[in-house]
């Protein structure tokens, strides 16, 4: 019996370290598992960081292009106030040039319908009414562009300083018969 329990506990102390030399090796196998999960999970950590530095950067240079590109419209924005106003202004001018073009013509018109009646010095009723006759003929030329307003302008012109003559010719003799 001694033999037979000196087996029996052989084979116990040899199936308990199978036992834990397997417990062992399952051990090991699953400390290795774990290793290449970490190793994995440290990889994909460092990827993710990576990727997460990059996003920064390109958040970075876009907040910048946008911080640039904010200045540059409100740039444009002021240059182009600038450029209204300007342009306001050269209308402005041109209106006032041409309001005063048009002054200068009058005036030479009322100027040469004046001498046309016999100087300076008549400027009267009739002066107004020749003048009013010929301001309208010469809007209706503007609106028509035809050269035949003129010509009849020039003859109307023309017939009122022989009317003008005959009429101090009258003057004249009736100054004569009271005389």
């Amino acid at each position: 019996m001694d033999w037979d329990s000196s087996a029996f506990l052989g084979f116990l102390a040899l199936g308990f370290l199978v036992f834990l030399l397997v417990g062992k090796m399952l051990v090991v196998y699953e400390l290795k598992s774990q290793d290449q999960v970490y190793r994995k999970n440290l990889h994909k950590i460092s990827e993710i960081e990576s990727d997460l530095e990059s996003s920064r950067r390109k958040y970075l240079i876009a907040l910048k292009a946008e911080g640039v590109a904010k200045h540059r419209v409100s740039q444009l924005r002021t240059r182009l106030a600038s450029m209204k106003q300007h342009a306001e202004q050269l209308a402005l001018t041109a209106a006032q040039e041409v309001s005063r073009k048009k002054r200068e013509k009058e005036q030479a018109l009322e100027l040469a319908v004046l001498q046309a009646m016999g100087g300076t010095s008549h400027r009267d009723s009739h002066f107004l009414r020749v003048m009013k006759v010929i301001t309208q003929l010469v809007d209706v030329e503007k609106q028509l562009s035809d050269g035949e307003i003129i010509d009849a302008v020039r003859q109307a012109l023309e017939q009122l300083g022989s009317l003008e003559e005959d009429g101090q010719a009258q003057v004249e003799q009736a100054q004569e018969h009271t005389a």
